[in-house]
């Protein structure tokens, strides 16, 4: 099959979850003998053209020049660009993400008269912290495009799917639930000799949903009793400096260090060596960074949202908090630090459920049967 996948951005210039999913989809679809096209942003210093692993990556549209802010006209600029690329190349199916790419992904499709893939990542809750660019915009036609009659709609987890259906009236025969994974194989290869002592880490975007306050002020209360506490935090966003001033107010300058965007295989080694992981999001279509963690048999921590609860089993390979729930998130910090053989048995009941369920691979297979269907 000829397969064009429609998104934002792309790793490596942009390492979002659905980046991430897409690099590890697109690639083995490759060695499966398919022929990818993916069409994206361009991206300051990047060429217009890269193959990846065998990906054919096409950079259209307006120079971002530090993503994911783009103006009103970048979005309209793309949407354009990708609309008339697809208008003038020939593909058996087009898979367009959520949400600028629906647009042009949805009618060069239907002109065409090929199939159309949505794939909705997840969908905004009440609040004011759900979108970062355009946020009134962004709720409107939020429940415009995910109401496009598209072939078929791919959502990364059943929460996700259950929303389309109660709260956007979806019809229920159109969703597939395709949940994201992680590339255990890699993850294996990555060797730790030893772990660091009292370690949090928190990977992400540093976004107003993701609440990383909410993990400084759970660490600050903590740090009387565990003075040597200490949060890794990796990622950048557009919080960084509130949140860098909140540790200098709150006197945590010593207790916790912000590492920027690393490479993959550095993420994965931070992640190892950490005692546990802490996700304070408060929006999640997946959680992408849990499933990572359980392959590397770490335990985690996150609010009881979204997607999270279906790679997280309350007590089992982690604990669910209720959201903004500052007090209980440290409670079960100052567990896993304080309980080695309890952290480690739920780090590997961690790992056997990504075996199970999380394998890309698997999720690869389950995609292509979707197009070809």
């Amino acid at each position: 099959m000829k397969i064009c996948i429609v998104s934002d951005f792309f790793i490596p210039h942009y390492n979002g979850g659905g980046e991430r999913r897409y690099y590890e989809i697109a690639k083995r679809m490759v060695v499966m003998g398919h022929s990818v096209d993916l069409i994206c942003m361009k991206i300051q210093g990047v060429n217009s053209t890269e193959t990846i692993d065998g990906i054919n990556i096409y950079h259209l549209g307006p120079t971002i020049r530090k993503p994911p802010y783009r103006n009103l006209f970048n979005f309209i600029h793309f949407i354009i660009a990708a609309f008339w690329w697809m208008i003038k190349h020939d593909y058996d199916v087009i898979d367009a993400q959520t949400y600028a790419p629906l647009i042009p992904g949805f009618l060069a499709a239907k002109i065409k008269g090929i199939k159309v893939i949505g794939t909705i990542h997840d969908v905004s809750s009440a609040g004011t912290d759900q979108w970062l660019i355009f946020p009134g915009l962004a709720m409107l036609l939020e429940k415009i495009l995910v109401k496009l009659p598209f072939n078929k709609i791919i959502t990364v987890s059943y929460s996700t799917r259950n929303a389309l259906i109660e709260n956007y009236g979806v019809n229920p025969k159109r969703i597939q639930v395709v949940h994201n994974g992680v590339d255990l194989e890699l993850i294996d290869s990555v060797k730790v000799d030893e772990k660091y002592k009292n370690s949090i880490i928190y990977v992400g975007r540093l976004a107003p949903h993701k609440h990383v306050d909410d993990l400084i002020s759970a660490l600050k209360s903590l740090r009387n009793q565990i003075p040597t506490i200490k949060l890794k935090i990796v990622g950048n966003g557009i919080e960084k400096e509130n949140l860098a001033k909140m540790v200098t107010t709150l006197g945590l300058d010593n207790n916790v260090e912000f590492l920027g965007e690393l490479d993959y295989k550095d993420v994965i080694l931070e992640i190892k060596k950490s005692n546990v992981l802490v996700l304070p999001s408060t929006r999640e279509g997946f959680g992408m960074v849990l499933a990572e963690a359980g392959a590397c048999k770490v335990p985690v921590i996150a609010y009881r949202t979204g997607g999270v609860v279906e790679i997280v089993e309350d007590g089992k390979n982690g604990f669910l908090v209720e959201s903004r729930d500052i007090g209980g998130m440290a409670e079960k910090i100052q567990f896993f630090i304080s309980n080695n053989d309890i952290t480690n048995q739920m780090g590997l009941y961690g790992y056997k459920k990504v075996e199970n369920f999380f394998k890309w691979n698997r999720i690869v297979k389950t995609l292509i049967k979707i197009y070809r269907d």
